[in-house]
């Protein structure tokens, strides 16, 4: 699965709480929980069947979404946002770095590993994360149709 899918359906999750409009101290307890979801939606998405990107094309499309992100978050004064999509790719980075071979056989047994999946899973990730990249730019209180 992209990366960029990881941070975008992590800060999703977190807009979709609408945490910011709840009032002082129980924004303040449910912050940690939605942050929490987002860094759990990471392994939620790896067990789905997908097809992986190499690095290079991995990196391009993350990229473009870490803009559009900060953009976002800039425009709703909202590093929360950021937050969330960072925690959503977290696990990722840890893998790579190899933090810990006892993580490294969690990641792995959550992740799919199933049949050789067709390219065009790669086309329904993609139309995914344009539905994604709609919820994200929502302005924050805005009704959705």
């Amino acid at each position: 699965m992209l990366v960029a899918t990881h941070m975008l359906a992590a800060s999703a999750i977190y807009k979709l709480s609408s945490v910011r409009q709840l009032p002082g101290k129980t924004a303040i307890a449910a912050v940690p929980a939605v942050l929490a979801l987002s860094f759990a939606s990471h392994f939620a998405l790896d067990a789905v069947p997908h097809h992986e990107m190499q690095m290079t094309g991995n990196v391009l499309v993350g990229l473009a979404v870490i803009v559009f992100l900060c953009r976002v978050a800039w425009r709703d004064k909202d590093l929360l946002l950021l937050a969330a999509a960072f925690l959503g790719a977290l696990p990722d980075a840890m893998w790579v770095l190899k933090i810990s071979p006892a993580y490294d056989a969690i990641h792995s047994a959550l992740h799919f590993s199933g049949v050789r999946v067709p390219f065009y899973a790669l086309i329904i990730e993609f139309i995914g994360m344009a539905v994604l990249l709609v919820i994200n730019s929502k302005r924050p209180g805005s009704r959705t149709a």
